[in-house]
């Protein structure tokens, strides 16, 4: 009667995580689809290996997708240098290979709302502009991405 019911419980959670990491999945697909083609509206994508390229008359962009989970705390150490925050935890991630090709770099964070900051040296931390480059690279929320277009690219 114990192990049926520890079967049956086991059961209901690993349908209910199922469809929990779905829905996320679901919602990360279309986060980026909605991207994509407001982008395609007034460029061009490309991919080029793979790189994903957005061009637009002379300019050229990567754009990079960066999953930060709702409710979690992005700040940029460094340029290699990222961390992650949530209530129970912190983790650093070395940016190196993700941000290593020539181009500069359009980086959208998603599904998190909360602000992004970055240092700037070991004492002074700000928060990250979507309209304001640094390290060759425009870091935005992905509801930022319209007004990026009409402040940077008009």
């Amino acid at each position: 009667m114990i192990l049926e019911i520890l079967g049956m419980t086991l059961l209901i959670s690993l349908i209910i995580f199922g469809l929990v990491s779905l829905d996320q999945k679901k919602k990360s697909q279309t986060i980026k689809s909605n991207v994509l083609s407001t982008l395609e509206s007034i460029g061009t994508i490309e991919h080029k290996g793979k790189h994903l390229l957005f061009k637009k008359e002379n300019q050229t962009y990567e754009v990079l997708f960066y999953y930060v989970p709702l409710n979690s705390d992005l700040t940029i150490n460094s340029r290699s240098i990222w961390e992650i925050r949530d209530a129970s935890k912190s983790r650093l991630i070395d940016q190196t290979y993700y941000l290593s090709s020539q181009y500069q770099k359009i980086v959208i964070v998603y599904p998190t709302s909360i602000a992004i900051k970055r240092y700037i040296n070991e004492n002074e931390l700000e928060f990250v502009k979507y309209n304001k480059p640094f390290y060759d690279m425009y870091v935005m929320r992905h509801f930022e991405l319209d007004e990026w277009i009409k402040e940077v690219l008009a």
